[in-house]
């Protein structure tokens, strides 16, 4: 069965006795803060003809955005420890380089809401908060407390960030911040290394974010150094304790089955360095150096938490390492492995994929990428040479994999914006923007339609709107579709995200 039947998360696993604690790994898709200073072009204050562009407004819609998907999770108490990626990192730091007391922080905005520090109340002071604060904040309002916070930054002499964004993890459970540290890496973002005190017992997080471009051999050399740096950590902490509980979380950047699925690569970071493979059973046993990928917990047809040119892919990852399997400290809830898909908030219904972050209006949407993640419990028995028994042991299963394409389903009337509701109307407004229009036009030489006086480009991600189209461009011919309504860099665009959806049989 293939996307987008499959639309919902398999539900929390109950377990009798023992507590089970929630891990989410989530890349938050540019969580910017409100001080001005901003790398990337599109999240500075103004655009180049001063036009308000990411606002305080934006920051208020993006954190609540993300603190209501978090509290999907755990009865609506959110994660009990949340991997995170893309937060911003503070250009505009403390002296000497410190991290913010986030706890003082939350008693000095106790009274204020993020919307009234993002509205009326904002200030200076307010512009200056990291991001991770700004998201706790809205965690806070929404009732997801308790939360600690560790952050990896690699600084240069003058005390700046290295980079763009930072990885993070808000823990509920208490954190060694003591041996909690940082793994710079060369030429990419550092390696947060995270001790968590479980119920007495450590559990090691590791958070990442590789570098991009999954399909590019140069990129891959970049995320070898990654791999290498996390294996070496990894390899020295077992050779200490070799039953040590370890999660390895984050946007790597690489498909879970990296090396079958680019075979032209002779080496590949994630499959080849870090050793992560599909075996669980010999993970389990601690036979090998590898860590046991969570992917190959799901139906293989199922696998896929981000979308790329029509296409699925795994980024999104978590491994776990064979401590998880033994009845010492933490322990791995057998196949609670899963992908956070919620119909109605982070996806399209039609089909299944991503919907992501905009900024129109006051912006809306979630992150390019899904959620995924893992149930734990803690055992005392005292006994690493018992090993969990596992129902269903993942294996690899890389050759009968297949590159999965996003499956489009002709949505329900009712979830389309038919002509006779819009004609005559502003369809470039907040109402309609990201909803899906049934239209009808005819396509000019360079591939665009006219709605209500106004041009639109036409774009598809799994086929050539050019080609689709050219026997009829520039023809009196009308031609029917379904398109999303949205902007790509600056430029208003119907995305037709099925060749299914021309001239549909309604």
């Amino acid at each position: 069965m293939l996307f987008p039947a499959i639309l919902i998360s398999a539900p929390e696993q109950v377990l009798a006795g023992n507590t089970s604690y929630k891990v989410v790994v989530y890349n938050i898709e540019n969580l910017f803060d409100a001080d001005g200073y901003a790398v990337f072009n599109d999240y500075r204050p103004f655009d180049r003809d001063g036009n308000p562009q990411y606002t305080p407004a934006h920051i208020a819609t993006k954190v609540y955005n993300h603190a209501r998907l978090m509290k999907r999770y755990n009865g609506g108490k959110g994660p009990d420890i949340l991997i995170l990626s893309e937060l911003e990192s503070d250009f505009t730091p403390l002296p000497g380089g410190a991290l913010p007391d986030y706890q003082a922080l939350k008693e000095t905005y106790r009274d204020l809401t993020l919307e009234e520090m993002m509205g009326p109340h904002f200030d200076d002071k307010i512009a200056d908060l990291p991001s991770e604060f700004l998201l706790l904040k809205g965690f806070e309002d929404l009732g997801l407390t308790g939360y600690d916070i560790a952050v990896a930054y690699d600084r240069d002499d003058n005390l700046r960030p290295r980079h763009v964004q930072k990885n993070g993890v808000f823990s509920r459970l208490p954190i060694r911040h003591d041996r909690t540290r940082v793994w710079p890496v060369e030429g990419a973002r550092p390696i947060l290394e995270t001790w968590i005190d479980a119920e007495g017992y450590d559990l090691v997080v590791f958070s990442n974010h590789w570098r991009s471009r999954a399909s590019d051999r140069e990129m891959e050399r970049v995320r070898i150094q990654n791999a290498r740096v996390l294996k070496e950590r990894l390899d020295e902490l077992r050779a200490e304790n070799s039953s040590i509980d370890v999660i390895l979380g984050g946007d790597f950047n690489s498909c879970y089955n990296q090396s079958h699925r680019y075979p032209y690569m002779e080496t590949t970071a994630v499959n080849d360095v870090l050793r992560s493979v599909g075996d669980e059973r010999k993970v389990k046993r601690g036979e090998t150096d590898a860590v046991y990928n969570l992917w190959y917990e799901y139906e293989i047809s199922q696998r896929g938490s981000d979308t790329f040119r029509g296409y699925w892919g795994t980024l999104m990852q978590i491994m776990i390492t064979p401590g998880l399997y033994d009845f010492h400290g933490v322990q791995y809830v057998d196949n609670s492995f899963a992908v956070g898909r919620f119909p109605g908030k982070n996806i399209y219904t039609n089909t299944g994929a991503p919907a992501r972050w905009y900024f129109f209006g006051d912006g809306g949407g979630y992150s390019d990428h899904l959620p995924i993640s893992m149930q734990f419990t803690v055992v005392d028995d005292d006994d690493p040479d018992r090993k969990l028994v596992l129902e269903n042991p993942g294996f690899n299963d890389d050759e009968w994999w297949e590159p999965i394409p996003v499956r489009a389903v002709i949505p329900d009337r009712s979830d389309v914006v038919l002509p006779e509701e819009y004609e005559d109307r502003a369809i470039r407004v907040p109402e309609f923007f990201n909803r899906l229009f049934y239209v009808h036009a005819t396509i000019s030489d360079d591939t665009r339609v006219r709605v209500n006086g106004k041009e639109y480009g036409l774009w598809a991600p799994g086929f050539n709107v050019r080609d689709r189209f050219s026997g009829i461009a520039g023809s009196d011919e009308p031609v029917r579709f379904i398109g999303r309504l949205n902007i790509f860099r600056g430029n208003w665009q119907f995305v037709i995200e099925d060749e299914s959806y021309i001239n549909p049989d309604w």
